[in-house]
């Protein structure tokens, strides 16, 4: 590498000069290279013993101190400084502060190609080298220390020396030979500052040479420190604007390819990049697969509820959550969210071909190459399984071969078998002596083998090589011990948010014009709606009114009825106070299959309503077990359920007696939950900080051109039909008739 001069006009701002000298000093080899102060005659009258004391302090050191009769002003005072080296030189500003190995980072870039003449490094105030908001002042990362962001910079850059119109004066390395052959800053047009590197680097486009960005090289910049704050707004302003009128006058192509730069922005993938690793610097990654997903997380699945409370949690605690889940208008597409600090949206769609072979899929080729490329260009320290279902077993494959740690929640019985619920029909199969499961395969899945015995061997297979499988109850580790009795399972109780609740005063059976019990949830075959509506067809006693509080796309639930109200969906979080409001006296969850924990039974507790139920499941082992209620044999006809509802609604005392148990009921909160969580994931090691958002997006790019191909090979026959008829005289004459209708 050859010698380089580092030259630093100073003028005043005492202490950023001394911070940018300290900076030189610790990460440059100044034994080889020198570096030249140069102090224009500042009015701080500190400024030249400062300057003297550095070169008297580290006399072993390459530092010159030139300090010039009059003030000269900035370009003069670089001009001296260029004239007095006879190497490369490295144009500094004083309100700098360089990082380690700048120098030679910086120089490898310069002779990458014989024809750069200018190189300038990534800073955060720099106009067209700023990063990570392009062309505005930005402040380092709260989380990094500036040599922690220099070294980060470093490491996440593929080093591809972007070209530039132009450099920045911050800190501007410039060939010898190009300054032998153009000559120095034009110091009589632009001798008050601003613009004369400009106009270098535009004179050095005209004699062949490129300007480039060393996009591996970050140098912090505190910018126009040595100006008072009040000339800033006025003085500088003009000169700004005088200057600018000056160089689209003598290099009107060029200012205008720098606009255009600015306007298109060539280097936003070298910011992206750097602002993906600020976001994600020191946060543990995890992916989480889940089966649906909504943007404002409300009305939807138990599933995606409880996976929002967690990451509510790694919000706080340096977490970032990538969620891959297939997208619900197409089944083959797959969205990536990532939720990080101050950082929450879709960074990412992708459409495979998942859906368009086998109706059970193991494994699919191109979405194991959408999972493995997020595994490994985020790093991914865990994956979290949350559900299987539209998406194939690949993923623990990949994590297994990347001695990624995975854990696994069962939310239902799906790993069981691919019905998800088992109802076969209208209840749980095993309560269902007509059972055909090839029939129930066939109707579900359309395929003609009993294969529920292979997908619980597959099952398990991939259920041994997760770290950790999580369950919600007790009720659905003991159904999952009868199938996989060889796995260790372990429960973790889903935590709530426990709400407020404006409770009216309780009336006595006389002073009770009515019996008002309330279904609630969302109503399908195995939420119980079958019951529902029979329930309301066969209730011929007008004390008892039915309450539907919940989504229905049922025709029938959706019309008025006799002492029957539906009042429609509700917000997470509403339904204690809405059955309080509604005078609701009995909660009824006849869902006809073993769900695993229950929400909407929880949100019933916290209005202190005592339930009704099946005896199966979660729910039926919560109700029987906390005393809040009663169980029903789940072959109960309906009569037998109107029975039981009437019997309750006569014995007083048994229902006060139900009632008053929720005064010592504790319910599990989120923070309970979520402090579980968070141990398990600080227990794992994280492996790498930094993250290659460029193999990110070269894939994303190549993958839509795969697809782009495959989708032409699929549907070329249908386009290369269409375009045939666009180009026919009938088509033609119909687009001309279109045009003169008004």
């Amino acid at each position: 590498m050859k010698n380089i001069d580092i030259v630093v006009p100073i003028y005043n701002a005492y202490e950023y000069t001394s911070d940018c000298i300290k900076s030189i000093i610790k990460n440059t080899d100044l034994k080889k290279n020198n570096l030249l102060l140069i102090n224009d005659k500042s009015p701080d009258k500190n400024i030249l013993p400062m300057l003297t004391k550095y070169k008297s302090d580290y006399e072993n050191l390459n530092i010159i101190v030139l300090e010039n009769k009059e003030n000269m002003g900035f370009v003069k005072t670089v001009n001296r400084g260029m004239q007095y080296s006879k190497n490369d030189v490295i144009l500094l500003n004083s309100d700098t502060e360089v990082t380690k190995n700048w120098i030679e980072k910086i120089c490898k870039c310069a002779y990458s190609n014989r024809y750069i003449a200018t190189v300038t490094p990534l800073t955060n105030n720099g106009t067209i080298a700023s990063v990570p908001n392009f062309g505005v002042d930005n402040e380092l990362p709260d989380n990094m220390t500036l040599d922690e962001y220099a070294n980060m910079v470093e490491k996440i850059s593929i080093s591809r020396y972007p070209q530039l119109t132009t450099g920045n004066g911050f800190c501007m390395f410039i060939k010898r030979d190009v300054i032998d052959e153009i000559g120095l800053f034009d110091d009589e047009t632009f001798g008050k500052g601003y613009g004369e590197e400009n106009d270098f680097c535009y004179r050095a486009l005209d004699h062949g040479y490129t300007n480039v960005l060393c996009d591996n090289t970050f140098i912090f910049h505190k910018g126009t420190q040595s100006f008072k704050k009040e000339n800033l707004t006025s003085t500088r302003a003009a000169l700004i604007k005088e200057h600018m009128e000056l160089l689209r006058k003598k290099h009107p192509i060029y200012v205008q390819k720098t606009d255009n730069f600015l306007g298109l922005n060539p280097i936003s993938d070298i910011q992206e990049n750097i602002n993906f690793n600020i976001l994600l610097y020191n946060n543990k990654k995890i992916l989480y697969l889940v089966n649906e997903w909504e943007e404002n997380m409300e009305m939807t699945g138990g599933t995606s509820l409880h996976l929002k409370d967690i990451i509510n949690s790694n919000l706080n605690n340096n977490i970032a959550s990538f969620v891959l889940v297939p997208n619900k208008y197409d089944l083959s597409r797959f969205d990536l969210y990532l939720y990080v600090k101050k950082f929450k949206k879709k960074i990412a769609s992708y459409s495979t071909d998942i859906n368009y072979y086998g109706q059970i899929n193991y494994t699919n080729n191109t979405y194991k190459d959408i999972v493995r490329n997020i595994f490994e260009c985020f790093n991914i320290d865990i994956l979290h399984v949350h559900h299987f279902l539209f998406q194939t077993f690949d993923a623990i494959d990949i994590a297994k071969e990347l001695n990624i740690y995975s854990v696994i929640t069962l939310h239902d019985l799906y790993m069981i078998c691919p019905s998800i619920n088992m109802v076969y029909k209208e209840k749980f199969c095993e309560y269902d002596k007509e059972k055909d499961c090839l029939r129930c395969l066939k109707m579900r899945f359309g395929v003609n083998s009993n294969i529920l015995k292979n997908w619980q061997n597959i099952c398990r297979e991939v259920l041994r090589k997760f770290d950790r499988i999580l369950l919600p109850s007790q009720n659905t580790k003991n159904m999952f011990k009868k199938v996989y009795n060889d796995l260790n399972f372990e429960v973790v109780e889903h935590g709530v948010e426990v709400k407020n609740v404006n409770f009216k005063k309780n009336n006595s059976k006389d002073e009770r014009k009515q019996f008002n019990i309330a279904f609630v949830g969302a109503m399908a075959i195995h939420k119980g709606i079958n019951v529902l509506k029979n329930l309301i067809i066969r209730n011929k006693n007008s004390n008892i009114k039915i309450h539907l509080f919940g989504k229905s796309n049922d025709k029938f639930l959706n019309t008025k009825q006799k002492n029957y109200i539906n009042h429609g969906e509700y917000r997470r979080g509403e339904l204690p106070q809405l059955l309080v409001d509604n005078n609701i006296d009995l909660v009824c969850i006849f869902t006809t299959w073993p769900e695993t924990y229950s929400y909407t039974l929880t949100e019933s507790y916290m209005a202190h309503i005592p339930v009704l139920t099946f005896n199966i499941g979660a729910v039926g082992d919560r109700v029987k077990n906390d005393d809040l209620g009663w169980v029903i044999d789940i072959n109960s006809t309906y009569e037998e359920i109107l029975e039981k509802i009437a019997k309750i609604c006569n014995n007083e005392e048994e229902y006060y007696s139900k009632k008053n148990n929720f005064k010592k009921y504790k319910y599990k909160t989120i923070e309970e939950m979520q402090k579980y969580y968070q141990k398990l994931y600080e227990n794992i090691e994280s492996k790498n900080k930094y993250i290659n958002v460029y193999k990110f997006n070269d894939y994303k790019k190549n993958y839509i051109e795969t697809e782009f191909k495959n989708y032409k090979s699929l549907y070329g026959h249908v386009v290369y039909k269409y375009e045939n008829i666009r180009r026919s005289r009938i088509w033609k004459l119909a687009k001309k008739i279109k045009n003169r209708i008004t």
